[in-house]
């Protein structure tokens, strides 16, 4: 905590940072709702004592359905957090247990409702789909459980597999097989079509909202805006020039060291060329469903968006953009093979 508050005081006297205002704060990763009340109250302070908020913020927290209870909840609301994200992944116990989690359906929906006992207005669902032996059935019956509990933002994530975590090891090794990739495009296409069937609005392939509840955090990161990172295993962006981007150090003993040595924790930092800004502005554009603004991208870059990538209209004629008001979008067949078509355009 005395690491993370060092590391805000610095980062406020850079001349990037200094002056600036805030819109929203993001507590993520790891299991954040550990810590007590207290310490975000301390924390959104020493941030407010800084940097004034551009408008009524959004204040985001992350937590496990079984960290949390309605005593612990009204504590993060009274220290500003207005806004909650729950891990539930899943609904299913059979699911779960293959996910690894310690929460069943009836814990994550009390968790969900002591939110809302607590005074939360704005509470996000995350949900898992694609797990082995994951069944349409299963996913379906998920959907049903996070309609009926209504929340105001949903994300919907399909499971991946990355190397040298336990899932890309036993993927690797034979002891669980993938969902075959036409159930994990039906159960892609089934949240579209329940969740929009509910009046979400899906804003960006893996998120749906209520109107006005988009995550403006995470429209922030797709926009391409600055974002200050702090604490171990933050990822931070400039976005001057064509872009910087860094990652502190992960291992918190090294991270609390290297506050202590140099007053910032940066193992990892990068200068983005013109291309690869070009190629971001493009794919995190891809995301959303509004698409690529065309004026946006020339006016950033000089040059027109067809010029630089002429594959879009071939894109478009086989079926995975069409043309949106402002430039393109993806389709739902898109959508689909979205990795695919971001991997065309490099």
């Amino acid at each position: 905590m005395g690491a993370l508050l060092a590391e805000l005081e610095a980062a406020a006297e850079e001349p990037f940072w200094y002056g600036r205002s805030l819109d929203t704060l993001y507590f993520g990763g790891g299991t954040p709702s550990l810590l007590a009340p207290s310490c975000y109250e301390q924390i959104i302070d020493s941030v407010a004592r800084h940097w004034p908020w551009a408008s009524p913020p959004e204040v985001t927290l992350e937590a496990n359905p079984e960290d949390i209870d309605v005593d612990r909840l009204a504590g993060y609301r009274t220290a500003g957090i207005n806004r909650l994200s729950l891990g539930v992944q899943s609904f299913q116990p059979a699911v779960l247990f293959q996910l690894g989690r310690r929460h069943d359906g009836a814990g994550a929906a009390a968790a969900f409702d002591a939110a809302r006992r607590a005074g939360f207005a704005n509470i996000n669902i995350d949900l898992i789909f694609g797990v082995p032996g994951q069944s349409l059935a299963q996913w379906a019956a998920d959907l049903e459980a996070v309609v009926r509990l209504g929340p105001e933002h949903v994300s919907v994530y399909g499971l991946t597999y990355e190397d040298r975590t336990a899932f890309g090891v036993w993927r690797a090794r034979g002891r669980l097989v993938p969902v075959s990739e036409d159930v994990e495009a039906a159960m892609f296409l089934a949240a579209l079509e329940r969740l929009e069937a509910a009046g979400y609005c899906h804003y960006e392939i893996s998120n749906y909202a209520k109107s006005g509840s988009e995550a403006r955090h995470n429209l922030a990161y797709w926009k391409r805006r600055d974002c200050l990172a702090l604490g171990a295993g933050a990822h931070g962006f400039e976005n001057r020039g064509w872009g910087f981007r860094w990652a502190n150090e992960r291992h918190p003993a090294r991270y609390i060291d290297l506050i202590e040595q140099r007053k910032h924790a940066r193992a990892f930092g990068e200068v983005l060329s013109r291309q690869q800004a070009m190629i971001e502005q493009v794919f995190l554009g891809l995301r959303q469903a509004a698409g690529i603004d065309r004026a946006a991208f020339a006016g950033r870059f000089a040059i027109g968006i067809d010029e630089q990538f002429p594959n879009l209209r071939a894109l478009c004629r086989a079926g995975y953009l069409e043309p949106s008001s402002g430039g393109y979008r993806l389709t739902r067949r898109g959508m689909l093979v979205a990795d695919a078509v971001f991997a065309s355009l490099v």
